[in-house]
């Protein structure tokens, strides 16, 4: 009885394998094609779908990666407090990780917000985490936001 006691724990032990857990801080810019309703004096609502591609200081999963998020906001005398959209990541390994984030700022200067990630492919598919993004408008091409973003925070796979 012992050695089947000991062999199951054994067994257990061994086939147990530990989550793969990291930090990221990515950074990158972006463009946004965007929808405006104007309403004046500051008022408005925007939705947006764009793309940025990012690099990780920290070197992890997230280096190298292409960023697609779609989302909105709407602006009250040329504030928001209401931004919320989700984000595909394409990882170099070629998994994706998705996000869904919140956010606030002040138009035509950018935001900041905290996100969840809520899932993956592959190896990534019950991934987990949170963290904090900023982001910083640029100048570009009319018709078109150009932003400069930062992404930082801890996951679990």
């Amino acid at each position: 009885m012992k050695k089947i006691l000991l062999t199951l724990i054994f067994t257990c032990l061994t086939t147990y394998s530990l989550a793969d857990t990291g930090k990221f801080n990515a950074s990158g810019a972006g463009s946004w094609a965007m929808n405006i309703m104007n309403a004046g004096n500051g008022n408005m609502s925007i939705t947006y779908d764009g793309n940025a591609g990012l690099s990780d200081k920290e070197g992890s999963i997230f280096d190298k990666s292409t960023m697609h998020c779609i989302g909105g906001l709407t602006l009250v005398a040329g504030k928001f407090d209401d931004e919320t959209g989700m984000c595909t990541f394409y990882l170099m390994d070629g998994e994706k990780v998705f996000i869904n984030y919140k956010g606030k700022g002040t138009g035509g200067q950018g935001g900041s917000g905290e996100f969840v990630i809520v899932g993956g492919t592959g190896k990534y598919e019950k991934i987990s985490g949170t963290g904090f993004s900023s982001r910083q408008n640029l100048k570009g091409k009319a018709g078109m936001a150009h932003s400069l973003n930062q992404m930082s925070g801890n996951f679990t796979y």
